[in-house]
């Protein structure tokens, strides 16, 4: 990303801030994908300081009159955003307050994307141009950069710089000196985009975004000859930009071919649904300030979210066991092996509950995995929720069961487990 190239050099200021949050941090695991992420930077943080960047950078762009607006190109990447967004929030409720954005920056000669933390986002002319990119390829693509902002990976990769080689040149330099901690978090939110994302992250992006573009009537093929184009755009020369940031998993084209067949069905689906009644999420205008506008008789973003927080979808890769917890088939066998992923995990799970988010409940108590009574008595309150009148009993016995080996006893986060559960039982 050429326009947003920050030296390290620059980095100047304390971060006695950063040095203490490093201290407190720890691993934690992604309620999206289930794997454990390092995460320094709290998200509040990172989607702070990447709109404070995003607006600098595009602030910058837009004297030198290079952010398109108003041309067919740069409505129609809108547009086929927005219906990106629609789907991102089906299974991140919490991202309809994002405060979402896109810009096309006329630069011919880039072929790149991206999606920093909180939905700030912006594709390159370069892109379109150079792969004559379809509809559905450039969705692929935006799909794509949404998916690494869902599953936290600029958080994830400002917190790597901190902790790692980076992070210990910027304390050297720093230490001793007076300088502005979020003007230095905001050259980490640029910086983390243009660091190369890990194999896992580009494995997840790929599945989080190839599903998002099939649910919103984009065809999943198009990611194939989307990665195609790139290949040989780079045959004998230097590859595109989105290349160095997003380095080629072994057998991606087979990957993603495997991938589209899976989300075929919600592609059909989609083509052949009416228009749905998502709100549009994109901000009315360039600046980032600017609020959604909201049309008449059109859901609201908070409206929306709630409406397909309780539909029970999950992603592809998920909906397996997901499925299996509907009907009450789930069965929790695992201990000692899971005692770390339960111990990390059961701490969201009251938050979860108190908010009703019986999905984000039941996922992560699946991921967890991990034998008690507790698990079971939560799986037992989110199918209640979700109105699963034949599987709640079911989880609600296997609660009690459970506690006669495996009680939480003191460690119930306040709940009386075998208390509750019974109780339910018996109204029936």
């Amino acid at each position: 990303m050429r326009a947003m190239k920050v030296g390290l050099n620059t980095w100047t200021g304390s971060l006695a801030g950063i040095a203490a949050g490093a201290i407190l941090a720890g691993c934690s695991t992604n309620p999206l994908t289930g794997r454990s992420q390092l995460m320094v930077v709290p998200e509040s943080m990172a989607i702070s300081q990447s709109a404070a960047a995003y607006t600098s950078m595009m602030g910058g762009l837009s004297k030198k009159k290079q952010v398109e607006t108003g041309t067919p190109r740069a409505e129609n990447l809108r547009k086929i955003t927005d219906r990106l967004i629609a789907q991102a929030v089906r299974f991140r409720p919490d991202s309809a307050k994002w405060n979402w954005e896109v810009q096309l920056i006329n630069d011919p000669k880039t072929v790149n994307a991206f999606c920093m933390a909180g939905g700030k986002m912006a594709m390159y002319t370069g892109l379109i141009e150079k792969l004559k990119a379809s509809d559905d390829e450039i969705a692929q693509v935006m799909g794509h950069e949404i998916g690494h902002a869902l599953a936290n990976h600029t958080q994830e990769r400002m917190s790597i710089a901190y902790s790692t080689g980076i992070g210990t040149e910027l304390v050297a330099i720093a230490l001793g000196a007076q300088g502005n901690t979020a003007a230095l978090m905001q050259v980490a939110a640029v910086t983390a985009i243009q660091l190369p994302n890990s194999r896992e992250s580009e494995s997840e992006a790929d599945q989080i975004g190839i599903e998002l573009a099939a649910r919103a009537g984009y065809d999943p093929a198009a990611a194939v000859t989307l990665w195609e184009k790139m290949g040989k755009l780079s045959e004998g020369k230097a590859p595109p930009e989105f290349l160095s940031t997003h380095p080629s998993p072994e057998h991606r084209a087979s990957r993603l071919k495997e991938l589209g067949a899976k989300v075929q069905p919600f592609y059909a689906a989609a083509k052949s649904a009416q228009p749905g009644e998502s709100p549009h999420f994109l901000n009315a205008g360039e600046g980032a300030n600017e609020r959604v506008v909201t049309r008449a008789g059109e859901m609201t973003r908070e409206e929306y979210a709630a409406k397909v927080a309780k539909e029970g979808e999950t992603l592809t890769f998920l909906s397996e066991p997901f499925e299996r917890f509907k009907r009450g088939d789930t069965l929790l066998d695992c201990r000692v092996q899971c005692a770390l992923a339960y111990s990390r995990r059961k701490g969201d799970w009251k938050r979860l509950h108190d908010q009703q988010l019986w999905r984000d409940l039941a996922v992560s108590v699946l991921q967890a995995g991990y034998l008690s009574d507790y698990s079971y008595f939560m799986l037992a309150e989110a199918a209640k929720g979700m109105g699963l009148k034949d599987a709640a009993p079911k989880y609600y016995q296997r609660a009690l069961e459970a506690g006669r080996d495996y009680g939480c006893a003191d460690d119930c986060d306040g709940f009386e487990v075998q208390k509750r559960a019974r109780a339910a039982l018996a109204l029936r």
